[in-house]
């Protein structure tokens, strides 16, 4: 055989790939957007933990958010036995399934109003997405209103405001 033939030959052999070149071919194809399709079902499976009540969130946050985990007002007069509205003796004058208002006339106003319930940051726990207003009303010019994500990682632990950016408008709507 010359040599010219020999190549042609094993040309034509390169040219029609066989049954398990093609079957090698489509696993690499289908097998990757399996894998992460699998992977995306599996992750999306999992079980979504709450440490909320479904009921009386207000109240809950008046007596389980923790006061430390975020800057306020309260920061001058705090300290660790008091970390909580209920550990400062505070009363809500208003208390919902999605808010609980402090309106002190004359001193402050306090209120923390839940604008979503959900897990915001894919952790597994059911997070708050909530809007906490702390507003002067003794003629001082103190008054801020800033998104916070609120989560509670077991039944017997604080409600904390966790360093988690939230859409800058969550609290256009919900101030008084």
């Amino acid at each position: 055989m010359a040599y010219g033939q020999m190549r042609q030959d094993q040309a034509s052999i390169h040219k029609e790939p066989s049954v398990v070149d093609i079957a090698m071919n489509v696993l690499r194809i289908v097998s990757g957007p399996l894998i992460v399709t699998t992977m995306m079902s599996t992750v999306q499976a999992a079980p979504l933990t709450s440490h909320f009540p479904d009921k009386d969130l207000g109240r809950f946050l008046a007596e389980k958010f923790d006061l430390a985990s975020i800057r306020s007002s309260f920061g001058p007069r705090r300290s660790p036995a008091l970390r909580t509205f209920a550990d400062f003796g505070m009363k809500p004058s208003e208390a919902t399934d999605l808010a609980v208002v402090f309106d002190h006339t004359g001193h402050w106003f306090y209120e923390l109003k839940v604008m979503g319930r959900r897990d915001v940051n894919d952790d597994g726990v059911e997070d708050l997405e909530v809007c906490f207003t702390d507003r002067a009303q003794n003629g001082g010019s103190y008054h801020t209103s800033k998104g916070l994500l609120v989560t509670r990682y077991a039944s017997d632990a604080y409600a904390v405001a966790l360093n988690y950016p939230l859409d800058d408008g969550i609290c256009t709507h919900s101030t008084r």
